[in-house]
């Protein structure tokens, strides 16, 4: 009998939210600043955000060109949009501007609608939760 495989875990820098690094899209920050790191290996200093944060983030750039900022958004996305603004300060434009291209394919794997609970359960992160 063998043992479980090890599976990484990362937090959200948006939402908190703790989940395996594969579900997760990675940023590398260098000195030409914010870059995607798909294949999550790139070295220098590294943050993530789950799925459904990302698209909240690239869904904030069409929210905001059509004045509605987050009042037109549900809660859930209201809060992440905060924590994302709020993790990246002044970069959220340029963060979110990397995010766009990928925005289909983050629709395509996020496992709830936005606004909607996740299947997933939330987990602190910590040893035993």
């Amino acid at each position: 009998m063998t043992a479980p495989r090890h599976v990484p875990v990362r937090r959200c820098v948006a939402c908190r939210d703790a989940q395996p690094k594969r579900e997760l899209v990675r940023l590398v920050r260098s000195e030409a600043g914010w870059r995607l790191d798909l294949a999550q290996r790139a070295g220098g200093r590294g943050t993530s955000l789950c799925r459904a944060c990302a698209l909240a983030a690239t869904g904030a750039a069409g929210l905001g060109a059509a004045g509605l900022g987050t009042a037109g958004a549900p809660d859930d996305t209201a809060a992440r949009l905060k924590g994302f603004r709020r993790a990246f300060r002044q970069d959220a434009a340029a963060v979110t501007a990397l995010l766009a291209p990928i925005a289909s394919t983050l629709a395509a794997t996020v496992p709830a609608v936005i606004g909607e609970p996740d299947a997933r359960p939330r987990t602190n992160g910590g040893m035993h939760g």
